[in-house]
């Protein structure tokens, strides 16, 4: 035991000694280790470690921080990096920072080669890191390997092509990664619901309705969605020949659409279908009438404009213009009364709310 009094000052001193260290973890389909090799060529050079670990099960955000920062505090690290794949299109990093106690989230478009990906992704999170620990710089070691990162990084740091610049949201605060809250970049919702009020009429000879009407979207990829809806509306009365008629109508529409966004703005268009059951009721005290039910067909388009007032929430308003497949003419004594059988356009305005 005649080396023990040495053990604790060496052991502060190797400690003194450890370089700076980040850790890196993907989930799959990217490779951790490929991603720790690119980041490494960016880092090396300042005597930063970089070394890749397992990632974890997927989870909600609160718990893959609380998660980076445990493997972090593990190792020693000044940074944990987690890559993962959010869209087939999209990358999202998250950087738990363990020097100033942030965590940052960004969102990138996957670059179009995958030959490109590694070295866009490691130059993203390098721009990432020298940005949020030149924060902390008055804590460092002066000379250390972060300390030096950081000084020959003033000069701002570009994206490399294909890769547009992204600003990262941030969670601050002792304790980010468990207890703090992160606001992620604006993501598409995968899935939406749109209600309004809805006008739906026949502008050749034929009847209009008003209500309400909701419809739900799937998100089918970053700039593609689905949507089914439908809508409850007020009968349409009409008279001719002696007859008094009410006419029904249960709409459902569905369309596919593609999505142009700028900002808060957004512009979505694409094909539309519809199937319409109508009912038309008529009385007479002179006629001997008949109820008659009727299925409506009919294709066309739709346009729908967006400004986003939240995160997560929009104002809408919505056109439809369809030819009518299939339909009906309802006459009295060879008056018509009601022409569901041509042309039919409807107007729709509301909010929209996303779901994550």
């Amino acid at each position: 035991m005649v080396g023990s009094p040495l053990a604790l000052p060496l052991l502060l001193l190797l400690r003194m000694q450890m370089p700076d260290h980040v850790l890196v973890t993907a989930s799959a389909p990217l490779d951790s280790q490929r991603l720790a090799d690119a980041l490494r060529s960016y880092l090396d050079e300042f005597g930063i470690r970089v070394d890749a670990a397992a990632a974890g099960s997927p989870a909600d955000l609160r718990k893959q921080l609380a998660e980076e920062r445990r493997l972090g505090e593990a190792v020693r690290a000044v940074a944990v990096v987690r890559a993962e794949r959010v869209t087939p299109g999209t990358i999202e990093i998250e950087i738990m920072d363990l020097a100033t106690e942030k965590a940052l989230v960004a969102t990138v478009p996957r670059p179009a080669r995958d030959e490109d990906l590694y070295r866009s992704l490691a130059l993203k999170i390098q721009a990432i890191l020298r940005s949020t620990l030149s924060e902390g710089r008055d804590q460092m070691k002066p000379g250390s390997g972060v300390d030096r990162f950081v000084s020959e990084g003033r000069a701002a740091v570009g994206s490399p092509p294909g890769v547009p610049s992204t600003n990262p949201q941030v969670a601050t605060g002792a304790g980010a990664g468990e207890t703090g809250t992160s606001t992620r970049e604006r993501r598409p919702p995968r899935l939406a619901l749109e209600t309004g009020y809805l006008v739906l009429a026949f502008p050749v000879g034929g009847p209009a309705f008003q209500g309400l009407a909701a419809t739900g979207i799937v998100r089918a990829g970053r700039r593609f969605d689905l949507t089914l809806g439908s809508g409850v509306l007020s009968s349409v009365r009409a008279q001719g020949g002696g007859v008094d008629a009410v006419a029904t109508i249960v709409p459902i529409f569905a369309s596919a659409r593609i999505h142009l966004e700028r900002k808060r703005a957004e512009i979505l268009f694409g094909p539309s279908a519809q199937a319409a059951f109508v009912s038309v009721s008529p009385s007479s005290a002179n006629l001997a009438v008949q109820s008659t039910r009727n299925l409506i067909l009919a294709v066309g388009g739709e346009a729908e404009g967006r400004l986003a007032f939240w995160e997560a929430a929009w104002l809408f308003a919505r056109g439809q213009a369809l030819a009518v497949l299939a339909g009906e003419r309802y006459d009295v004594l060879g008056m018509p009364i009601f022409d569901t059988s041509r042309f039919e356009i409807t107007a729709t305005i509301g909010v929209g709310v996303g779901f994550r």
